[in-house]
């Protein structure tokens, strides 16, 4: 297929507007997992296709994900948007070469040269989309929970006969979620599962095997799929992949999902075996760099540390810091949350309270104290408090009267510091 990089106004293919008088299509599922994966499942999906091999919904073209971010919209952003990183928005040429588009934050682009880069066949990547947009919330807050993964929301606007990227892989798994237009994807088979460079401090010294290169490895393709409105496509970790919107103006929204990895859950452990191992937190040998010969000592050393964190490691405590460091970055919803905050002075003990959809709460403590953790929150109290915390959190709707092992006053106290500190809300109805 022939690429063009140069086109006029006219002929850049636009997406239909939608009859605003005609009955919505169906909204494509994200309200959960099992939603978001329908008709196929989450069980099924986890057990098949995560971190393994690609996945392809085709919901007969019904649309739905422009409630979440349509064409209209991208003006919307531009006009409300105008602070960010400077990678917000990359306006590329058509021609599929993707990074030598200049990226920019949103007070430095003013929609009119959006507008001019879109004409001639470029395409518009707006990142991080999820930081300023808030109906992504709680899909982003879904696959969150569901993944215990840090999750990202990019969308792409690709004009009739071109591509944003050459064919390049990705070290994130990333969900398609194709919003208006047509897209056709090329994937081709994978040969190994990148972690984020982001999680790699010596990154820019490490020796990487020839498939970590720059380029992706030249493998057999894979499948080639046409996304059309509503589709999702999956595409794991480390799968070669490009896309063309041949026939059609194309906008899809991709949901980047990065989770944690073995390497991360062991450099934890490092962290926390280093706090009780002195071995551990010694200097190298002076002038190591500089005289070759105190090779030996290093490799005693080594020896010496590694012995030490063996001595000193514990499963349980780096569960206890990785759940706690995923608590802490989910951070709580974009939900209205204040207008339960107004009310809680009419709090009493008939009151019906639940959790916050999709928060994770964990429960810690020992013979002293207490503490319940949610978002970047924590409660602490006294241990005698630890039956009652347990309670809200296995509980996702109860009454303040039930709250276990608590008087009255207490029970009232307890509840409405948690509602006020963003874990608890007025049950509906």
């Amino acid at each position: 297929m022939k690429l063009q990089p140069e086109r006029n106004l006219a002929a850049v293919e636009p997406i239909a507007p939608r009859d605003e008088a005609a009955p919505s299509s169906p909204s494509a599922p994200t309200d959960s997992l099992d939603e978001f994966l329908a008709p196929l499942g989450a069980r099924a999906f986890l057990e098949a296709h995560w971190d393994r091999q690609f996945l392809h919904l085709d919901r007969d073209g019904r649309g739905g994900y422009e409630r979440l971010f349509s064409l209209g919209d991208v003006d919307r952003w531009l006009a409300a948007v105008r602070t960010g990183p400077r990678d917000s928005i990359l306006l590329t040429p058509g021609d599929g070469t993707g990074g030598s588009g200049p990226r920019q934050r949103p007070e430095d682009v003013p929609p009119a040269t959006v507008y001019d880069s879109f004409a001639r066949g470029g395409s518009v990547v707006l990142n991080r989309l999820h930081d300023s947009w808030p109906p992504l919330a709680p899909l982003v807050a879904v696959l969150g929970r569901a993944f215990c993964a840090r999750v990202g929301v990019n969308a792409y606007l690709t004009a009739r006969g071109t591509r944003t990227f050459p064919l390049h892989l990705d070290d994130q798994d990333n969900f398609i979620l194709q919003v208006e237009g047509e897209k056709t994807w090329h994937l081709y088979e994978r040969v190994h599962q990148p972690v984020h460079r982001g999680c790699l401090t010596y990154d820019a010294d490490l020796v990487f095997p020839p498939f970590w290169g720059p380029r992706p490895p030249e493998t057999p393709r894979a499948a080639e799929l046409c996304l059309r409105p509503g589709d999702l496509l999956y595409i794991p970790r480390g799968m070669p992949h490009n896309a063309v919107a041949e026939h059609a103006t194309s906008l899809h929204l991709t949901v980047s999902v990065t989770p944690l990895h073995w390497l991360d859950f062991l450099k934890a452990a490092v962290e926390q075996a280093h706090l009780h191992a002195p071995q551990l937190r010694r200097a190298l040998p002076l002038g190591f760099v500089a005289d070759g010969s105190r090779g030996a000592d290093l490799r005693q050393g080594f020896d010496d540390a590694l012995q030490a964190f063996l001595d000193h490691l514990s499963f349980d405590d780096t569960l206890a810091v990785v759940l706690r460091n995923r608590v802490r970055l989910q951070g709580l919803p974009p939900d209205g949350h204040l207008s339960h905050v107004d009310r809680s002075t009419d709090l009493r003990l008939d009151s019906q309270l639940c959790h916050r959809p999709g928060i994770f709460c964990m429960v810690e403590g020992d013979d002293r104290q207490a503490s319940i953790r949610f978002g970047p929150e924590r409660l602490q109290a006294p241990a005698r408090v630890r039956r009652a915390l347990e309670f809200i959190r296995d509980r996702p709707r109860f009454t303040v009267a039930e709250i276990p092992g608590l008087d009255d006053d207490s029970k009232l106290l307890l509840a409405r510091r948690l509602l006020q500190g963003g874990l608890l809300r007025f049950a509906p109805g």
